[in-house]
């Protein structure tokens, strides 16, 4: 039978793995961000000196990064815009008569969107506390991801 663990939602997790799936060669902790990317540093809870950039790897969706997706809605999609920053007038003529739109709105529209880039912005920042893995004696870390707590 386990004994009951103690602490914080985040530092119960660190403990379970550490008790169930126990590998010494990688350890799993928390960490903070001590200094943003492009010169990115975290200080891991336990130990003393900062980790720089050169002894981390980093997960992909932590960092700053573009992706090519297809968008296509199932049901319509509403589109609709909240501010106009250069107004326009489509003038239509046929004739002796015209038609002119100065704007218009959409609702309800099938929207398909092939190939278009994301742009994912939400890189590591001063103060994110992080999941890592250590791994070649501790001379390596992985950030996994952010460590959120409620």
């Amino acid at each position: 039978m386990m004994e009951r663990i103690e602490g914080s939602g985040a530092s119960q997790l660190v403990q379970l793995i550490r008790a169930i799936g126990y590998n010494s060669d990688i350890t799993i902790e928390l960490a903070t961000v001590t200094a943003k990317p492009p010169e990115l540093k975290i200080k891991v809870d336990h130990m003393n000196v900062e980790l720089e950039k050169d002894d981390l790897i980093v997960a992909q969706s932590l960092t700053k990064y573009k992706r090519k997706v297809n968008l296509n809605t199932e049901k319509k999609a509403e589109i609709s815009s909240s501010s106009v920053s250069q107004a326009s007038t489509l003038t239509l003529s046929q004739g002796t008569g015209s038609i002119s739109f100065i704007s218009f709105e959409m609702a309800s529209a099938k929207f398909v969107a092939q190939e278009v880039e994301l742009e994912f912005t939400d890189e590591l920042k001063e103060g994110d506390r992080v999941i890592v893995a250590g791994i070649h004696q501790g001379q390596t870390y992985i950030i996994l991801d952010r460590a959120v707590m409620y």
